[in-house]
């Protein structure tokens, strides 16, 4: 096959639009050993224009396997032979099999398993943490405090009712003006204003707001990570505090990340329009779709990024892209409800992950350790890192 041919494909296959037998020419490609040369320059030339840092054999390998695997899906049932693999198949293939792809700075990595099953070391066996669930409390403005059925998912909040998203109501005895809705480590939670705008809460959250919307702005307050689809109301402005900004908003979809272990506040615009007021005095920033805003104690800087690495939580999964292991292991945590001993986390390690969160902590702590130099150790729910 030419090289024009060969790039071309590999070009489908990076963007997910290779069809079936497209993906069989190419894995032919790289399961000849003849080609071994050819196989260095194309991933070279791929992971310069990709700024990644790898070892074009450690990568060969990972096509190869990533490849294989996909045979391995198309015979599960999981895909059908005519289908064209659009652009989040990568993830959602992965997902669908319960795989994790990690890319490090030292390699490429890809540890895959089926239906979940994979070889627990000792100190997993006896403490398979389940992942977060659906869990929350609604705090009204007079201190009532109601625990959120885990088995729903969504609430709706009016000032003489408060009903789940199926129509289920709970029992009120007074008039609610305002209401704190709070998730914990190791819980999610929707809700639906008066307005119309829908909210999803991440572990470890609180986002407070009026039943009804009176003044001449919406103004809610976050704490932890939301996403936001804001109801549309030129007149009436949608306004989320945070401890560090304030965002304007008229009728769009965007995702805030305020956690104070963070240390910085990120505003990622999905549709629409906001505008990000850093309260130092300057004029509100307008972000543009695709744009993410993030404040820290010294910078604020916008870039275009690729938003759904920072929204695929609210659809159930963890994605990362060059993340540092110190951010994934907070993620982790949150979601988990653990306590991470970050003494020995290595700073310079950064992983592509992508991983459904509806997984054991087995599966995660056991695809780390995978990686060859990194260890845990769990004693309850506490984790620490041995490098």
């Amino acid at each position: 096959m030419e090289n024009n041919n060969i790039e071309e494909l590999f070009k489908k296959y990076i963007e997910e639009t290779i069809t079936e037998q497209e993906l069989s020419h190419l894995y032919d490609f790289f399961q000849d050993q003849q080609n071994q040369e050819k196989q260095d320059v194309l991933l070279t030339t791929y992971l310069s224009e990709e700024s990644v840092v790898s070892s074009p054999l450690a990568t060969r390998a990972a096509v190869v396997k990533d490849m294989a695997w996909r045979g391995i899906e198309r015979r599960m049932g999981m895909t059908t032979p005519a289908q064209k693999y659009k652009r989040m198949s990568w993830w959602k293939g992965a997902a669908a099999a319960a795989g994790l792809l990690l890319v490090l700075s030292s390699g490429f990595y890809i540890y895959r398993q089926i239906a979940g099953q994979h070889p627990a070391t000792s100190q997993y066996a006896n403490l398979d943490i389940p992942p977060g669930t659906n869990r929350a409390t609604l705090t009204t403005s007079n201190g009532v405090v109601y625990q959120l059925n885990n088995g729903q998912e969504e609430i709706v909040v009016n000032k003489d009712s408060i009903r789940y998203k199926d129509g289920d109501i709970l029992p009120v005895n007074e008039v609610i003006r305002q209401v704190t809705l709070s998730t914990p480590r190791g819980g999610q939670y929707r809700v639906t204003l008066s307005d119309g705008t829908r909210i999803w809460l991440n572990a470890a959250s609180s986002i407070s707001y009026p039943t009804t919307f009176n003044g001449k702005d919406r103004e809610v307050t976050l704490h932890g990570e939301a996403y936001f689809e804001v109801a549309q109301n030129a007149s009436q402005p949608f306004i989320v505090h945070t401890p560090k900004q304030d965002i304007q908003v008229l009728g769009t979809e965007f995702n805030i990340n305020c956690y104070q272990d963070e240390g910085r506040t990120v505003t990622t615009l999905v549709t629409g329009s906001v505008k990000v007021d850093t309260r130092k005095g300057e004029p509100p920033l307008q972000l543009h779709p695709g744009e993410q805003a993030v404040l820290d104690k010294a910078n604020f800087d916008v870039a275009v990024v690729d938003v759904s690495l920072y929204t695929a939580w609210k659809d159930g999964d963890f994605r990362f892209r060059a993340t540092p292991l110190v951010e994934v292991l907070r993620q982790i945590e949150r979601w988990y409800d653990l306590d991470v001993d970050y003494t020995g986390v290595p700073a310079d390690i950064k992983i592509h992950a992508s991983i459904r969160r509806d997984k054991k902590l087995s599966t995660v702590l056991h695809a780390l350790e995978k990686i060859g130099d990194i260890k845990f150790e769990v004693k309850e729910r506490n984790v620490s890192v041995m490098h």
